[in-house]
């Protein structure tokens, strides 16, 4: 199973419009709709708040090789929604 993530809206008629990627081929897909609740408060999760204790903050913070730790999990996260089952990381 390969995984894709895709942005898409729903319209007032409950069309779903989504723009498939040109790399992606034609076949069955399942389709898992995810929507935040218009009526929680916006909050920007990549900046949290300071006196957050997860027990991963700061992992990266000794690290010298990364210059941009938001890019860097980014591309991870990347990786990891393109690869395939079984299949190792790039």
């Amino acid at each position: 199973m390969i995984a894709r993530k895709l942005w898409g809206r729903v319209t007032k008629d409950r069309q779903l419009e989504v723009v498939v990627p040109e790399d992606m081929e034609p076949g069955t897909v399942e389709i898992i709709l995810l929507r935040k609740d218009p009526r929680q408060q916006l909050v920007d999760h990549r900046f949290p708040e300071p006196s957050a204790k997860h027990p991963a903050f700061g992992i990266w913070a000794d690290r010298t090789d990364i210059q941009d730790p938001w890019a860097f999990a980014t591309a991870l996260r990347q990786r990891i929604e393109m690869r395939r089952d079984g299949e190792p990381l790039p």
